[in-house]
C-alpha cells in the first residue's frame, strides 16, 4: 500500500466576521436561532502545519489535546509543528474562536489527505451559522434558523458592495460575555413577538437594498434590526451597546450622518457602515476629536471581503 505524501507546510487564511444580529433565539416553534452576518478584509485567522521532528504547538492545551486524539484516531504522524501566526482578540465580536477551530479543522485535514474525514473534528456546534459561512463564502451571509446546532445552511450570500466602508470601533476595557454565561443565556426559552418583524426586515428591506445597492434603505433597516435585536439581551445588556463609552461616539456620529451603526454580536466591537468618501472623512475627523478624550477606545476602517478561507502549500 503506499503512503500518502505529505505537504512540507499547509497555510490557512481566514476572515473575521461581524455577527449583524439574530433573526430569533432558542424557540419553541420548529426553528431557532438564524441570523445576518458580513466577512471583512482585516483581522485574519493565519495559522499553519508543518513537518517537523516533534509535536510542536502555540494553542491551548485543549485544542492540543483534541489534535492528538485525532492524529491517534487516524493513525498519523505526530510529527508537527502547528503555529497560530495571527488571530483577532478573544470575546470582542469578531468570531476568532470559531475561525481558529475551523482554520485548524482543515488544515489537519489537507496536511494529512485526509478528506474522508468528518469535516467536524472538534465536534463543535454553532448556534448562528454566520462564521462557519464566512469561513466557506465570504461576503453577505443571511444564516437559516435550524432545527439542530449541527446544521449551518444559508438562505442568501451575496457580494457585498465595496465602496461601502465600515468603521469599527473597539473597546479594550471589556469583553463580550462567553462560556458558561453565554450558554445559560442561551438555554432559555425565547417568547419574543419579534420574530416575524425582524425576518421581515431582513427579507423586505435589508437583502433587496444590498441587491439593488440601496444604500439609504440599507442604513436605516440594519440600524432599525440591530436596535430591535438588542432586546433579546435586555436581561444583560442594558442599552443596545455593551461599551457605553462607544454608545456616546456613536449618538453623535449618528445625529449629523445617514449611516448604519450597530454592535457585532456581544461587542463590545461596533460598527458604522457609509457609502460616501466625503461622509467618511468627516465621520474619522469626528471620530478624531472624540476618541482621544477614552484611554480605551480606538477605530479602523474596513471592507467587506467576498471570499472565503484561502489555503497554500509547499
Amino acid at each position: 500500500m503506499m503512503t500518502k505524501k505529505l505537504f512540507k507546510q499547509v497555510k490557512i487564511t481566514t476572515n473575521s466576521r461581524l455577527h449583524l444580529g439574530f433573526l430569533n433565539l432558542k424557540s419553541k416553534e420548529n426553528y431557532s436561532y438564524g441570523g445576518m452576518g458580513l466577512s471583512i478584509d482585516k483581522y485574519p485567522t493565519i495559522l499553519t502545519i508543518s513537518k517537523a521532528r516533534e509535536f510542536r504547538s502555540n494553542l491551548s492545551r485543549m485544542l492540543n489535546r483534541k489534535i492528538h486524539n485525532f492524529i491517534l484516531k487516524n493513525k498519523v504522524s505526530e510529527n508537527i509543528q502547528i503555529e497560530c501566526i495571527d488571530k483577532p482578540k478573544s470575546h470582542v465580536g469578531l468570531g476568532s474562536g470559531t475561525q481558529l477551530v475551523l482554520a485548524l479543522e482543515e488544515a489537519l485535514k489537507k496536511f494529512y489527505k485526509l478528506n474522508h474525514v468528518d469535516s467536524n473534528i472538534f465536534d463543535r456546534t454553532y448556534r448562528s451559522g454566520i462564521g462557519y459561512n464566512a469561513f466557506k463564502y465570504g461576503g453577505f451571509i443571511v444564516d437559516s434558523p435550524k432545527k439542530s446546532l449541527n446544521t449551518n445552511e444559508v438562505i442568501f450570500k451575496s457580494v457585498f458592495p465595496k465602496d461601502w466602508k465600515i468603521i469599527l470601533l473597539f473597546d479594550n476595557s471589556i469583553k463580550g460575555i462567553h462560556g458558561k454565561k453565554e450558554d445559560q443565556f442561551f438555554s432559555y426559552d425565547n417568547n419574543s413577538t419579534l420574530r416575524k418583524k425582524l425576518s421581515d426586515i431582513i427579507l423586505n428591506e435589508i437583502i433587496p437594498s444590498i441587491i439593488y445597492k440601496d444604500f439609504n434603505i440599507f442604513a436605516k433597516n440594519l440600524t432599525f434590526f440591530q436596535k430591535l435585536n438588542s432586546s433579546f439581551y435586555s436581561s444583560i445588556q442594558k442599552s443596545n451597546y455593551l461599551s457605553k463609552d462607544i454608545a456616546d461616539v456613536l449618538k453623535k456620529v449618528k445625529l449629523r450622518f445617514d449611516v448604519a451603526v450597530g454592535q457585532s454580536s456581544w461587542g463590545p466591537t461596533s460598527y458604522v457602515f457609509t457609502d460616501s468618501r466625503i461622509a467618511l472623512k468627516e465621520i474619522l475627523s469626528i471620530l478624531d476629536k472624540e476618541i482621544c478624550m477614552y484611554n480605551n477606545l480606538s477605530y479602523d476602517v474596513v471592507s467587506a471581503i467576498n471570499n472565503g478561507r484561502k489555503l497554500s502549500y509547499s
